[in-house]
């Protein structure tokens, strides 16, 4: 497809050029259909926009292959089909909505077929749908809106009509895919947000089904015998919750239907034993998520609708004992999972209750907050908080659970200030339950002492402390509670300067390690500069610091503290100007080899003092042609008198008292103490090139009267001519013979484990 943008002509147009003609399935098979489709080439999209080739498209994606179809009949033509209805093309998108060419009649003919729905298929269509809304939201409500209107004066039984529509719609809620267009379409689609923040909705323009009609029909899912539609009729309808400023009318009004209607809930919610979506008790879990909401939203919205809180929580207030009964009750298998197992294998299953228990004490702190005089008696008068409080200090790893119980208990330690006189009376009753009743202080300083001798410590051991904290901070604004707590034995050790309540928070006040993050949002770039505000401060505090000391530095401190202090000021500088984020070291080493970062060099070396040693430095004497200097000083030796030029054997008797004396020569004699042996007698310069080749050594090069094997203990080969020549004569390489060629195939004596160097004397 890359290269296509390049070629001079695509595949496409030559096949729609073609002169024995082509056909759709053509075209799907071709890779660069989409492409072309986007680049608005204009021969094609006059071919697609046609209301025959348009509708062959929809029944590709709306009709299940036959088994004996081909491969790409099966699976490739169904997905390229939808990609080219969905694309962001125009005029696509009018053909598809146009009132005479009724293919959004023929796309949602899906919904006609029987449940379940081919999920790949039905994906496809909700796929199309979407895409249709999104490229223009004001023309797709117009265009249904005309199709309802026009079906309804025809026929209220028509395919298109609103009832009918919104019928087949519940029908197939159990699928997925029809829960993501109703979101869409009818709700809003959620807005990217960052990690860690809650993503909100951004609400269509105009619902696609209004929610006049919708939610009724989402109400009546609650209770469906498909476990699947009344879990997507839950989701759906407490996002539509969240979503709307206000309560949805159903619920509100008329008054004598709404409360109907919030009883029906109640009922929902306790259902019958065996219910298809029941947890623990019997209870329907999607609608008990819907009372929740509801609660929440009409708290959240105040007392705009406070008729349908009111309806709710009498309910509850009246099945109290059966919503208390529903926490400690196993939950029921699901049949998916209990149809497979016999009857006896069922009930020794093990079964999550957490879901259940969550979704129960949600449900009881709403009462709580809203203060419902009945609830709150009646929960106390059960022993609601003996409970609670076994599920929060009990061995458990669910973190839901514990997060659950500990806001339950902060919302009845929290302030009431403004209370009325009956609910003054209800809170203090409740108190008594949770602090005297349950023993509440008691039972936290338990676990904490418990748990702080532990080496690993139990999962809720934070919101135990968390809730002690709350506990002494409640003591503080009211008298009930700092008077239930005065009666706790060890209390106020346990909350002193010197208990474990201090403590702990003494380890929870310090830092962390690492630096905060610094961005707010996606818009920052990645590659924006980290903020070293805190390290520059630190880092001139110290350079500071440092200054100081130097300053008040005696001057009979010894050397090397006289050089430390510039040291630390330079590397203290040094830091200061790090970016320790993107930092990946190559400025580091450009500070270190540049001048200016050199101040600690000038106050130390390595270079010795010359009163540490009792020698004299002597001149430095030359290792040959090209080599380097050296002093015998910085060894801690005695300098050997200067060579003369002619050599007597005694001066070789500190190496070998065999050694005879050399050949006389003006040079410098190499040093045969590398080599462990005796000095060598210079051969004969009438020597054959075929003498050497028994001791397989290198050549050596033009006019050098030294063996290469001199220079090979040197490690180099190719020493100069000048260099070689103090060693005597050597023989001029043979004829038709080059001294490359004679070193290339002359073996290293070295690399083959001689030994001992060639320095030898050579016998002919």
């Amino acid at each position: 497809m890359f290269w296509s943008l390049h070629a001079g002509t695509s595949t496409i147009d030559t096949l729609l050029s073609s002169e024995e003609g082509f056909t759709l399935e053509q075209l799907l098979d071709e890779d660069d259909l989409l492409q072309e489709c986007k680049s608005q080439n204009t021969k094609l999209l006059d071919y697609l926009t046609e209301s025959a080739t348009a509708a062959r498209l929809i029944d590709y994606v709306i009709e299940m292959p036959a088994e004996d179809d081909s491969e790409a009949r099966r699976f490739k033509y169904p997905y390229v089909a939808s990609e080219v209805l969905s694309c962001d093309v125009n005029s696509i998108h009018e053909v598809l909505l146009a009132d005479s060419s009724r293919l959004v009649e023929k796309l949602l003919s899906i919904l006609q077929q029987s449940p379940p729905l081919p999920p790949v298929l039905i994906g496809y269509a909700a796929k199309v749908l979407i895409a249709l809304y999104k490229c223009s939201p004001e023309s797709f409500a117009a265009s249904f809106s005309a199709l309802w209107e026009g079906a309804a004066a025809a026929d209220s039984g028509s395919q298109l009509s609103l009832p009918r529509l919104t019928e087949r719609l519940m029908a197939h809620l159990g699928s997925d895919a029809v829960l993501q267009m109703l979101t869409v379409l009818c709700v809003g689609e959620p807005v990217m947000a960052e990690p860690g923040m809650a993503q909100q909705l951004q609400p269509p323009a105009a619902a696609w089904i209004p929610h006049e009609v919708l939610v009724p029909a989402l109400f009546e899912q609650l209770a469906a015998p498909n476990p699947e539609a009344a879990q997507n009729a839950s989701a759906l309808l407490t996002t539509l919750l969240e979503a709307s400023p206000a309560l949805p009318a159903c619920f509100c009004e008329p008054e004598l239907e709404a409360r109907e209607r919030c009883e029906t809930l109640l009922k929902m919610c306790l259902g019958a034993a065996g219910h298809p979506n029941g947890g623990g008790g019997g209870l329907n879990l999607p609608a008990l998520d819907v009372l929740v909401r509801l609660l929440v939203r009409c708290r959240e919205i105040g007392a705009s609708s406070p008729s349908c809180a009111d309806h709710l929580l009498r309910g509850v207030a009246e099945s109290v004992d059966a919503f208390f009964v529903a926490i400690a009750t196993p939950a029921q298998l699901p049949e998916r999972i209990s149809r497979f197992l016999p009857e006896k294998g069922a009930r020794a299953m093990p079964r999550p209750q957490a879901v259940t228990r969550c979704k129960l004490l949600a449900l009881f702190e709403e009462a709580l907050r809203r203060e419902e005089p009945e609830t709150l008696i009646a929960l106390c008068q059960l022993g609601f908080f003996h409970v609670v409080l076994d599920l929060l200090l009990l061995p458990h790893h669910c973190n839901a659970l514990h997060m659950r119980t500990a806001a339950l208990i902060d919302v009845v330690l929290s302030d009431r200030s403004a209370e009325s006189a009956e609910s003054a009376a209800t809170r203090e009753q409740v108190l008594h339950s949770l602090l005297v009743e349950a023993q509440l202080p008691q039972r936290l300083m338990e676990c904490a002492t418990a748990s702080s001798e532990m080496a690993v410590r139990p999962s809720g051991h934070a919101y135990v402390m968390v809730l002690l904290r709350a506990l002494l901070e409640a003591a503080a604004r009211e008298q009930s509670i700092s008077s239930a707590l005065e009666a706790v034995e060890g209390w106020d050790e346990f909350v002193g300067p010197s208990g474990l309540l201090a403590s702990w928070e003494n380890v929870q006040s310090k830092p962390l390690g690492g630096k905060m993050p610094q961005r707010a949002s996606d818009e920052d770039s990645d590659g924006d500069e980290y903020d070293g505000s805190r390290e520059l401060e630190r880092a001139l505090q110290l350079q500071a610091q440092l200054r100081a000391q130097q300053e008040n530095s005696s001057s009979g401190e010894d050397s090397g503290s006289d050089g430390e202090g510039p040291y630390l000021e330079h590397f203290a500088q040094l830091l200061s100007q790090r970016n320790f984020v993107n930092d990946m070291g190559a400025e580091l080493d450009e500070v270190l080899q540049d001048g200016s970062g050199g101040g600690a060099s000038a106050q130390w070396d390595a270079s010795f003092d010359d009163d540490e040693f009792d020698t004299e430095p002597l001149p430095a004497q030359p290792l040959g042609a090209g080599g380097g200097t050296a002093s015998f000083a910085d060894f801690g030796a005695s300098a050997p008198a200067a060579p003369a030029a002619d050599f007597a054997a005694s001066d070789f008797a500190a190496f070998d008292d065999a050694a005879e004396a050399p050949a006389k020569s003006d040079a410098s004699p190499p040093d045969f103490a590398a080599f462990g042996d005796a000095p060598a007698e210079a051969p004969a310069a009438e020597a054959p090139a075929s003498d050497f080749a028994a001791f397989d050594v290198a050549d050596v090069s033009a006019k050098s009267d030294a063996p290469a094997s001199d220079f090979a203990a040197f490690g180099d080969e190719d020493a100069p001519a000048a260099f070689a020549a103090d060693f005597g004569g050597a023989p001029e390489p043979t004829s038709g013979e080059s001294s490359a060629e004679n070193a290339a195939a002359a073996p290293d004596p070295v690399a083959d484990g001689l030994g001992e160097s060639s320095a030898a004397p050579l016998t002919g």
